[in-house]
């Protein structure tokens, strides 16, 4: 089935590149009166994307319902430190390019915890690689 599934997977990749080439060397010689086609096709292909990043990994779980519960739990870890950077962010909004852009008292907190996640991760990232070579250079011993 898998092998099956590979073929014909890979005849509509290359029946997909060979349209796109197609468009592309079209688009090449006529210029802007293919732009629309263009974007059609384009519009075509993101569909495509979508579905793939849904059903695929849809498929995937269903599959291996172990790695979905490992991923609910990566999940559920975000959030509870998205939700620790939300609460530790300030909704103040006296800066004048906040009023100039007219950035409302939440949009600032969520912008603040954001930035304040991507702190917390990039301080456990270097923990995670301080660890990493610490750890290492006594186990060689």
């Amino acid at each position: 089935m898998g092998d099956k599934l590979n073929k014909i997977l890979q005849i509509v990749l290359y029946t997909i590149l060979g349209v796109s080439l197609i468009l592309y060397v079209l688009f090449y010689i006529n210029g802007e009166s293919m732009t629309d086609t263009v974007l059609v096709w384009a519009y075509i292909l993101l569909g495509l994307t979508i579905v793939s990043l849904l059903v695929f990994p849809i498929m995937y779980f269903i599959k291996n319902p172990k790695a979905a519960v490992r991923f609910l739990l990566v999940l559920v870890g975000f959030a509870i430190l998205y939700g620790v950077g939300y609460m530790l962010a300030s909704n103040s909004i006296n800066s004048q390019i906040f009023e100039k852009q007219d950035v409302s008292s939440n949009l600032s907190q969520m912008i603040g915890a954001g930035l304040i996640t991507a702190y917390i991760l990039a301080g456990l990232a270097v923990l995670a690689i301080l660890y990493s070579s610490i750890s290492s250079a006594f186990n060689r011993k």
